[in-house]
Order: C-alpha cells, then sequence, then structure tokens
C-alpha cells in the first residue's frame, strides 16, 4: 500500500500494521467514547459492543489482504488516530468506489484530520483515472460527518433511507474529473 501524504505535515496515511493497529482499535472502541463512536458509525445496539484483541488481528489483516477494498491507517504526527477505506465494489448501500473513515482516537476529532484524510483519498483517487465519482454515506443525525463530506465536495444523492437497523442515512457523491 502506497503511503500517502495529506495537505497537512502533520496527518500521513500508512499502510495497515496488525500488531501496530490491532491494539489501538481495541482501545478506542472501549468504553462510553467506544460506543459513542461505533453509534456515529450506524453500528446498531446489536452490533455496537467492544471488540478483543483477536477480532481486531483479524480485521487489519482483512484490510491487507482484500483486493477489492483500499485502507491506510490516519497518522497524526507520530501516532496512528483512525483508518480510512475505500470500498472499490459496489456494496449493498453504495456503488464503487465509496470512501469511510473512522477516527477512532477522539482526542485527533475536530483538528482537521479528516478533512485532510479525506481530500488526499480524493486526489490519490483522481490520479488513477480509473473513476469518474467516489461515493460516501452518513448518519442523518451525525452531522459532523455530513459536514466532513459536504466539505470536501460531496452533495446529497437521493433521499434518506432507514437501512436494517432502523437507522436514517443519506448517500453522497462527487465528481472525480
Amino acid at each position: 500500500m502506497i503511503e500517502l501524504q495529506t495537505q497537512s505535515p502533520d496527518i500521513t496515511l500508512v499502510a495497515p500494521n496488525v500488531e501496530r493497529d490491532a491494539p489501538l482499535a481495541v482501545a478506542w472502541l472501549e468504553g462510553d467514547i467506544g460506543r459513542s463512536t461505533l453509534k456515529l458509525m450506524g453500528n446498531d445496539d446489536a452490533h455496537n459492543k467492544p471488540s478483543t484483541l483477536d477480532e481486531e488481528k483479524e480485521r487489519v489483516q482483512s484490510f491487507i489482504d482484500a483486493k477489492d477494498q483500499l485502507t491506510w491507517m490516519i497518522r497524526l504526527q507520530d501516532k496512528v488516530v483512525g483508518t480510512v477505506w475505500v470500498n472499490l465494489t459496489a456494496t449493498e448501500y453504495l456503488p464503487g468506489p465509496s470512501v469511510h473513515i473512522m477516527i477512532g482516537d477522539p482526542e485527533a476529532r475536530g483538528h482537521g484530520v479528516g478533512g485532510n484524510t479525506i481530500n488526499a483519498v480524493i486526489d490519490y483517487l483522481r490520479q488513477t483515472n480509473q473513476y469518474d465519482a467516489l461515493y460516501s454515506r452518513h448518519l442523518t443525525s451525525n452531522e459532523p460527518a455530513g459536514k466532513l463530506l459536504a466539505d470536501s465536495g460531496f452533495e446529497q444523492l437521493n433521499q434518506p433511507y432507514n437501512d436494517h437497523s432502523h437507522l436514517t442515512w443519506q448517500n453522497v457523491s462527487r465528481s472525480l474529473v
């Protein structure tokens, strides 16, 4: 996985590493802050639970092995604070490619990490000349995610909808040409 530099010299997107990233993910998903993070990402109560080290090792390895997904860890200065991934093929709710981001470390939120990360991914996908558009989605109740995507040029695509968990989502898209 190629390393991506963002517009900020403090934020770099790096390849996932099982030994480094799995323990971080466990920490991000524990306690009340972890419940809040997962809720903002659209996990309903049935799927909003702490993760184990073995589960996270398996998840990070799946990022590394995936042929239909690009995944980077977000490094702020010398600390990994989140992850961003691009599903290259369509999923149940979105055409491909679709970008998704999680700032796992709450101290990194609200400091431009998300915007710099999304924009670096947009630039990378533009350079590949393989895609005309990029898609994403966010919970309608997650106003910071909606603002992040709007600030990066995404526009509302169709009307909000409910998924299997009865949460209300808004799909968005932006041109890459």
